[in-house]
């Protein structure tokens, strides 16, 4: 049988699609991106844990001051009180992606299915058979689009983690490290002044003493106003890189992952419109 130009380019594509879907390669690739997504997401969850941890400390954290005697206490960490409900709503979040991440990972693993590969190795064979032996273009339509629908389903995943990496080193790899790096100095920070919490003291008698504990007093209230403004820039921190840290896994995990789902599912919906067929 005579086979136009057309054919032996159909059958080459074809043959070349049916050894890459028998190799690993893509599955390699895509499994190595997943898991440092993952590892990413797991990252962005211990630091919005460590941050709700030190922030609730802060929250109980006391500061006595005794003017005149009286005594007088102090929560500055109660400023935090809004930015603990944004870190606990993004530690949810980080939950989800990590679940969203593992599912990627399950549904990498099925493409790889040796029935799913097998599948595709009889679909090309029965195709290109087709093309070879017979001039029925309607059993030609029919398996061409069943051995499209079969190697869509092999390349699916692996196509969207690598699709997905690459938009993540090309647009948000930038704000993920320093929105990472920030919570982290600011976690640090956070810490620090929690150290520095003081005591409640009796007030001492005598009237050197007494001079002692009003200046004493005096140094407490000046460090009072320096912790509240170290606190107030450390929430600002926080409140920016969190939101930019949510926008990172919402797009990776949720967005993209979504877009590149709907498109091939669009594929898959032309494939199997067999009535679109005209003899």
């Amino acid at each position: 049988m005579k086979l136009t130009k057309v054919s032996l380019l159909t059958i080459v594509l074809v043959v070349l699609a049916s050894v890459f879907a028998l190799l690993p390669l893509t599955d390699s690739r895509g499994e190595q991106h997943i898991d440092a997504s993952f590892k990413r997401a797991l990252l962005g969850y211990a630091v919005a844990r460590g941050l709700n941890g030190v922030i609730s400390v802060a929250q109980g954290t006391e500061v006595a001051i005794q003017p005149a005697g009286v005594g007088i206490n102090f929560t500055p960490g109660q400023i935090l009180d809004p930015i603990n409900d944004l870190v606990e709503r993004f530690s949810w979040i980080m939950l989800l992606a990590t679940s969203s991440l593992g599912v990627q990972k399950v549904l990498l693993s099925m493409s790889s299915w040796h029935g799913l590969i097998i599948g595709v190795a009889v679909a090309a064979i029965l195709f290109v058979g087709s093309l070879l032996f017979t001039r029925s273009k309607h059993s030609q339509f029919i398996l061409g689009r069943v051995f499209l629908f079969l190697l869509l389903l092999r390349f699916m995943m692996p196509a969207i983690a690598i699709a997905n990496d690459w938009v993540y080193q090309t647009f948000l790899q930038s704000d993920y490290t320093q929105a990472t790096e920030e919570l982290q100095s600011a976690q640090k920070a956070i810490g620090q002044l929690n150290q520095k919490a003081q005591v409640s003291q009796a007030p001492s008698t005598g009237l050197v003493n007494r001079a002692k504990d009003i200046y004493q007093q005096m140094v407490q209230k000046i460090d009072l106003e320096k912790r509240y403004e170290e606190y107030r820039i450390a929430a600002e921190s926080i409140s920016e890189n969190t939101i930019k840290l949510i926008v990172v896994f919402v797009m990776q995990t949720l967005v993209f992952p979504l877009l590149f789902l709907f498109v091939v599912f669009g594929l898959i919906r032309r494939l199997t419109r067999w009535s679109s067929y005209k003899n």
